[in-house]
């Protein structure tokens, strides 16, 4: 029997709980309290982590893309992951909801677990582009020293914004104001760059609505479950970019029509 024909008379047994082996998932969960605010609190960030899964699939998909060179399947691949993030960032959202006196019932049983913790997440900053030395360095302090092993690999990796700026520099495009200038959107280049601008903003405006949240949660004097001051620690995370060279370009743009720069 070839492997074809396993796979297929396998398949014909399939349901819909089989499959997504739903007994198995759903078994997941597993609150410390009878709070069912802590079932939210659960739900909502393995959803995250799944779509954290998902979105580095495609962050992979769309850096081997830039360096095929295939700009009309790039954009696709770009509104995928925006669509992802967008989803992770709507399940954060959802906690918002969550009354903040359950949260401090069952606050207590988490021990050090922490978000900060989540590797996938500091994979996708890593695989998007976020290499600063400043960065890496508070992911070994929180580490406890050395940066978990899923960073590692993924620094090993080629990133977003590095395969986007050689793909841009394949096609001759030099100068990122003069292509806003004079080919727009007649470009697939420009197209596929404010997917990946979107991209960026939607990661600020996760920045922005965690920091948000936490002060919602634990008001600005109570650290953080990893002992950390988690306020200062988000502040200083919203100055992060991906592709900084599309924002730096927008100044360009503006001196151009008159604008005065900053001195």
């Amino acid at each position: 029997m070839t492997d074809r024909q396993a796979v297929a008379l396998a398949s014909r047994d399939l349901t819909y709980h089989s499959y997504l082996r739903l007994r198995d998932l759903l078994s997941l969960q597993r609150p410390f309290s009878d709070d069912p605010g802590e079932l939210h609190f659960i739900v909502a960030h393995q959803s995250m982590e799944l779509m954290f899964k998902l979105m580095l699939a495609e962050l992979r998909n769309l850096v081997a893309l830039f360096d095929a060179d295939k700009w009309c399947a790039t954009l696709p691949c770009a509104q995928r992951l925006n669509h992802q993030a967008q989803l992770a960032l709507e399940h954060m959202r959802s906690l918002r909801d969550l009354p903040v006196t359950s949260f401090h019932g069952f606050r207590g049983l988490l021990g050090t677990a922490s978000g900060a913790q989540s590797t996938q997440f500091r994979e996708i900053e890593v695989l998007s582009g976020l290499r600063d030395p400043g960065y890496l360095a508070v992911q070994r302090r929180l580490a406890g020293g050395r940066l978990p092993d899923e960073m590692v690999r993924a620094l090993q990796e080629r990133d977003l914004a590095t395969a986007h700026q050689a793909a841009a520099r394949r096609l001759g495009v030099t100068d990122w104001a003069r292509l806003y200038r004079e080919e727009g959107c007649s470009s697939p280049c420009y197209l596929v760059s404010e997917c990946l601008l979107d991209y960026d903003d939607l990661f600020l405006a996760w920045r922005n609505e965690h920091l948000a949240l936490v002060e919602r949660m634990l008001g600005s004097r109570v650290r953080g479950t990893a002992g950390t001051d988690p306020l200062s620690f988000l502040e200083r995370t919203r100055r992060y970019r991906f592709f900084p060279y599309l924002w730096e370009m927008r100044s360009d743009l503006a001196a151009d029509a008159g604008g005065r720069l900053v001195d």
